[in-house]
């Protein structure tokens, strides 16, 4: 039997809560959950009530990445 090596990169794995993205952002969790549902930020689970909300590293480096490009 062989083993299997799977290199992940850790931003990937990295997960933000709605208040720490806001936070980052200096914006509101209102600004952020629009964010959300308008697609500009991508979660690990669908937005649903009662769920805990977390949003990627790498939807957020995509998020400052189109920021850029439009600057």
């Amino acid at each position: 039997m062989s083993k299997i090596s799977i290199t992940v990169d850790s931003s990937v794995l990295r997960a933000y809560s709605v208040d720490e993205v806001a936070e980052r952002l200096s914006v509101s969790t209102k600004t952020v959950r629009r964010m959300i549902d308008e697609n500009e930020l991508k979660t690990l689970t669908p937005r649903r009530s009662g769920r805990t909300i977390r949003i990627t590293e790498q939807s957020l480096r995509d998020l400052f990445a189109a920021a850029e490009a439009g600057a």
